[in-house]
């Protein structure tokens, strides 16, 4: 679900509710989602966000990126990185076995941070997998370990 646009039909599909009630979260602010040729597009991983979250349908519930980021010892803000990895010639299998662990470990208790996000693409033709990752520098330290010993 991570990679794709969603319409609101689409959503509202997915979930069995009604374009109304999709619209009324995006209002709301319970649902990321942004105007796209004047339409209103959902990513998937906010899609993943809103529906894994314990306590979406309460009307209290605000999207990460809206939360004040950590703050270090000094007062200022903690850093972010972003960073793309590209790695030729992997099979599909390997692809998603790297998505999957990656995934995991993003969403162990000890990493997850809700304002940090990983994206992973496969590009068949190609054979070629692009992992992308937002976060603290802790969070895209610890997932470039475990990428660089998947990809030994």
């Amino acid at each position: 679900m991570e990679r794709y646009l969603y319409s609101v039909e689409k959503v509202a599909n997915l979930l069995e509710v009604h374009q109304k009630t999709i619209l009324r979260y995006i209002k709301d602010g319970k649902l990321k989602a942004n105007k796209v040729g004047g339409r209103w597009r959902i990513h998937g991983n906010d899609l993943s966000n809103f529906v894994g979250h314990k306590d979406s349908a309460d009307p209290e519930v605000v999207h990460p990126s809206e939360k004040k980021r950590k703050t270090t010892a000094g007062g200022s803000p903690e850093p972010w990185v972003s960073t793309v990895v590209h790695r030729e010639n992997i099979d599909k299998e390997d692809a998603i076995r790297v998505s999957n662990t990656l995934v995991a470990l993003a969403n162990t208790e000890s990493k997850q941070d809700k304002r940090s996000r990983l994206d992973t693409v496969y590009f068949e033709e190609e054979q070629r997998i692009q992992v992308l990752i937002w976060g603290s520098l802790g969070f895209t330290q610890d997932l470039l370990k475990i990428l660089e010993e998947l990809f030994k």
